[in-house]
């Protein structure tokens, strides 16, 4: 628990510095490109209109999912996927990447995962102002219940920080970690929800209740039952204590391993 207060202490003592950091690094990796910071509503964009020809037009046949055009439902499912994605194969290798920075000065390192994940917000905000405004030409109407946005974005930033600190720490001391995680994720693009219903989809009841204790579903199907008028948060409070308990746990042990061994992280690099 300690180690835990120490690792969020300083996130929050250096907040400033986070934010100013991932700005930084997000104008550094575009300032070599004509169209700068564009691409990162580009690249989503296109491989959102990838999977609506294939799965929108292809599989569902331009039915609707959950009472909501397919575009939209996916929308949501994949502007908050490749967020997710992005940012936990990033703080993954934060540490890794940035081993000059604990080499040469006095660096906060347990901050180098969330600078990742704040580098990739404006993507994120970009991408889901795009969803908002298809949503609403497709009569996907404003309700009091879009402010559980607010607590599933809350929900995902720090389920990212606490697998943030955790996978960084673990690909320092084991460097095929990354690569193991790289490929769990490309499977857990299938059994998250983000391009098919795992709530209609033809399985036994037992197996898609293990599915739904997936932290990704989880939050993905917060943001759909949030705009798409489902129920409010806390009456699915079952899978709500699951996720803030899972979550909880993993950054208890992230923190542990990574104040336990960060003194050793240049011997270890």
């Amino acid at each position: 628990m300690n180690d835990m207060l120490i690792v969020l202490k300083e996130q929050v003592k250096n907040l400033g510095m986070i934010f100013r950091v991932s700005k930084y690094e997000e104008r550094a990796m575009y300032q070599s490109h004509y169209l700068g910071v564009l691409w990162q509503v580009l690249n989503p964009i296109i491989q959102v209109g990838i999977y609506y020809l294939i799965f929108g037009l292809g599989f569902y046949g331009g039915r609707e999912v959950e009472g909501a055009p397919f575009i939209v439902w996916m929308m949501i499912g994949l502007s908050v996927w490749l967020f997710m994605y992005t940012a936990i194969l990033g703080t993954s290798n934060s540490i890794v990447n940035k081993m000059y920075l604990i080499t040469k000065m006095n660096f906060p390192v347990s901050v180098l995962p969330a600078v990742n994940i704040a580098s990739n917000l404006t993507a994120f905000y970009a991408m889901f102002g795009v969803t908002a405004v298809v949503a609403l030409s497709q009569h996907v109407f404003i309700t009091i219940k879009w402010v559980q946005f607010i607590y599933f974005f809350i929900c995902m930033i720090a389920f990212l920080v606490s697998m943030g600190i955790f996978s960084a720490t673990m690909t320092v001391l084991i460097r095929d970690y990354h690569m193991v995680l790289q490929s769990l994720m490309r499977v857990l693009l299938y059994l998250s929800g983000v391009i098919w219903n795992i709530k209609d989809a033809n399985f036994p009841a037992a197996f898609k209740a293990v599915l739904e204790l997936n932290p990704i579903f989880y939050i993905i199907d917060g943001f759909r039952t949030s705009l798409l008028n489902g129920q409010w948060f806390w009456q699915d409070y079952q899978h709500m204590v699951f996720f803030w308990g899972l979550t909880l746990l993993v950054l208890l042990i992230g923190s542990h391993l990574h104040v336990k061994f960060r003194a050793r992280f240049v011997d270890l690099s």
